[in-house]
């Protein structure tokens, strides 16, 4: 058997855990084409006649060309996806197509630690780790109890590895692999402030430095939670914030306030390296204004943002009756004061159309986030910006 890692074109850093954890179990190979997308037909080479493919949302349309090639090359060939184990990471969900290898070991300590060095990209992790460059993944707990109408993870069961369990993955990562630095994969890390506490208190001593990549809870962040972190070694975290309108807030159902947001970031700005926060544009019933209040308070609080478009995988999730409703319904504030208004009078003397707003919002930050962290790379992805924002203009009119 043979595990295949199909090409999301993006998170290259981070390894596919659930065919990390059932590679290890199977104690089989997996061609990786995420981190290592070249030779892209390797998998060929093998002897094995037996596929598994790993397939997120992300990378369904490349999983499906492997398939058929595979299946054209070698039609006794078996060629499966893979259940089980995790069905989300990174946001993205795991699906499957036709045949799949099941695998019904609970997320617990019974699993073993993944043992990357089945991943025929291993060479790339090792050296990206061992230099600091790149974060060593941990999920330590999976599942959200949380009712996020665009999110994937959400209402998901709630489960956890013990807090001994992850370090001890952390300590022998430390010293097998020279792991320099770790990341939190969780969907909901600090659901519980006690189990956040004790793992901090525990991983401390490894001297390791950590970040939170995916989004914390705001309203459930406090001082101590970030002393405590902080303390432990963690520089980074970022906070799930979606939208700075409090009326989309309610009809996404995120369960928390925009006081509540703003607060845990004054929390986290002074005791953090950076503080990241995740917004989505054109959430359901959103309008332009919205999106702009977005930008007013990332540039207000002065957090890094991670922007994205909101796009429905109805395949994955049953849809909600509030993204059927007409964004009409929706009462606008026409006070030219606001700085969402005055943004939009400004685009609308030099000639932008509201609906190209979103994107050149979108690449503006990225401009910023270029010019501060990879100065080299913004001469040419200026180039390219423009040329997208202008087309885009161009197809409104």
């Amino acid at each position: 058997m043979i595990f295949i890692n199909p090409d999301s074109r993006t998170n290259k850093d981070i390894p596919n855990l659930a065919v990390a954890y059932a590679a290890t179990l199977y104690r089989s190979r997996v061609v990786d084409l995420n981190t290592m997308p070249d030779p892209g037909n390797r998998f060929y080479d093998e002897k094995e006649n037996d596929y598994v493919l790993s397939v997120q949302s992300r990378n369904y349309g490349h999983a499906q060309k492997i398939k058929e090639g595979i299946l054209l090359k070698r039609p006794d060939a078996s060629v499966r996806t893979l259940k089980g184990i995790l069905d989300i990471q990174c946001c993205y969900p795991f699906v499957t197509f036709d045949e799949t290898l099941n695998i019904d070991t609970p997320f617990s300590d019974d699993l073993p630690f993944p043992d990357y060095s089945l991943f025929d990209s291993f060479k790339i992790f090792l050296a990206k780790w061992q230099s600091g460059d790149w974060y060593y993944p941990l999920m330590t707990s999976i599942g959200c109890p949380f009712k996020c109408t665009y999110c994937m993870s959400r209402c998901r069961v709630y489960k956890t590895r013990s807090v001994d369990n992850c370090f001890n993955e952390l300590r022998e990562a430390q010293v097998t692999w020279g792991i320099k630095k770790f990341c939190i994969m969780d969907d909901c890390f600090n659901l519980k402030k006690g189990r956040v506490l004790e793992f901090a208190a525990k991983v401390r001593p490894l001297g390791l430095e950590w970040i939170c990549s995916n989004g914390l809870r705001a309203d459930l962040f406090d001082e101590e939670i970030a002393d405590a972190i902080r303390a432990s070694g963690c520089r980074y975290l970022s906070f799930g914030v979606e939208t700075a309108s409090d009326r989309i807030l309610e009809r996404i159902q995120k369960g928390e306030t925009l006081a509540q947001i703003a607060k845990a970031v004054s929390i986290a700005k002074p005791r953090f390296d950076a503080v990241n926060g995740f917004f989505i544009f054109g959430l359901p019933e959103a309008t332009p204004e919205d999106d702009i209040e977005s930008l007013c308070f990332i540039l207000k609080h002065g957090i890094n943002a991670h922007l994205s478009v909101y796009v429905p995988f109805d395949k994955g999730i049953q849809k909600d009756a509030i993204f059927n409703k007409a964004s009409s319904e929706a009462v606008l504030d026409n006070n030219s004061s606001l700085p969402s208004n005055r943004v939009l009078r400004w685009a609308e003397r030099i000639g932008i159309r509201e609906s190209s707003l979103p994107v050149i919002f979108k690449y503006t930050c990225r401009l910023v986030f270029l010019a501060k962290y990879r100065p080299s790379l913004l001469p040419q992805q200026f180039l390219t910006i423009a040329k997208m924002v202008y087309a885009k203009n161009l197809s409104s009119n």
